[in-house]
């Protein structure tokens, strides 16, 4: 089939390639126009656009995909079969939507109906999910809504973060929408309407219904308020930038495990004789202890907090040892403690 691919970020290059080695044909690409990017600002191009220099196809950077009508005319001559369409960063119109004969087909990466949105992955680590997963779906109008072709699921390992379960969820769709493809592919060849493919309405996959909202800028202050398991989710799930602050220095927090039964697998020896202990008088994200080789101790609401490792303001990041000693040396090697700003 001839495909329009619709992308943006680097989660879809491995989607990109897998369609191109398939016996499916990639003749245009839609993806989010230049921006500047870096201390410098310079001007920037999106991974797909890349991978359409590097094939030598057709793409287009449409501002306002809604209103550019020179684009939507050159899409309607390019008269593609069918838009695969994954991470784009815009919504489509119906009319968009309704251009390929065999549909336009949305890679979303959740288990549908829980998490539509834009911040699929984010949202599913930062809440404790079990597992998430990847679904093809038939798009329509309404924002993640229309019905599955076929999905598939992935646990999420304690110690998952954003960078890990994004590269699964590219992989596990790389693979997955090579075979929505054939399925689609054989529907058409047997001159059947696409209706006529097997689709489940999402609100019979027995799942709750949740929204995955955009990630905003107060969303990656660390709050030390917050239980050490709620802390250490969202550095997963905003990996590598929630962050805190050691007096005027801004900290990002990169590797952190909870100490308590739950991630008790995870924890050296060293370590696991910390469960027990509280610190009632010992005010929320104060460093409590330094374990050599391995990283410091913080505490936060009912609950203790290692962190493995960080990056520091203007410097790279850190671990163990060498982090505990930058960390001394801001806090002159007095005690210290991170705080909201």
């Amino acid at each position: 089939m001839k495909i329009v691919f619709w992308g943006t970020p680097g989660f879809c290059t491995p989607i990109f390639e897998s369609i191109i080695n398939s016996r499916h044909q990639i003749i245009g690409i839609v993806t989010q126009p230049d921006k500047r990017r870096g201390r410098g600002k310079s001007q920037s191009f999106s991974p797909i656009k890349q991978k359409a220099i590097d094939h030598n196809i057709i793409f287009f950077t449409p501002e306002e995909i809604r209103k550019d009508i020179v684009t939507r005319k050159s899409l309607e001559k390019l008269n593609a079969d069918l838009f695969v369409v994954v991470a784009y960063g815009q919504i489509l119109p119906k009319e968009i939507i309704d251009l390929p004969k065999n549909g336009c087909w949305n890679i979303h990466a959740s288990l549908l109906p829980k998490w539509r949105g834009a911040a699929p992955i984010q949202w599913s680590l930062i809440n404790g999910d079990n597992e998430t997963g990847v679904g093809i779906m038939k798009m329509e109008e309404g924002l993640d809504t229309g019905d599955v072709l076929m999905e598939q699921s992935i646990k999420i390992d304690l110690l998952d973060n954003a960078h890990s379960i994004n590269e699964k969820l590219s992989n596990l769709s790389s693979s997955l929408i090579v075979k929505a493809l054939d399925c689609i592919e054989k529907i058409s060849s047997e001159h059947k309407l696409i209706e006529q493919l097997s689709l489940t309405k999402q609100e019979d996959l027995g799942r709750e219904k949740s929204y995955a909202r955009m990630i905003r800028k107060e969303d990656y202050i660390i709050n030390w308020d917050n239980s050490a398991t709620e802390i250490h989710r969202k550095v997963a799930g905003l990996y590598p930038n929630a962050y805190t602050y050691i007096g005027k220095k801004r900290v990002k927090l990169t590797m952190t495990i909870p100490i308590n039964d739950l991630f008790i697998d995870y924890l050296d020896n060293k370590l696991k004789v910390f469960i027990t202990k509280e610190y009632p008088d010992v005010e929320n994200g104060k460093i409590i202890a330094n374990i050599n080789e391995i990283g410091i101790i913080v505490k936060a609401f009912n609950s203790l907090l290692l962190i493995k490792g960080a990056k520091i303001e203007g410097k790279k990041e850190l671990f163990a040892n060498p982090l505990i000693q930058q960390l001394k040396t801001i806090g002159n090697n007095e005690e210290i403690s991170f705080g909201n700003s």
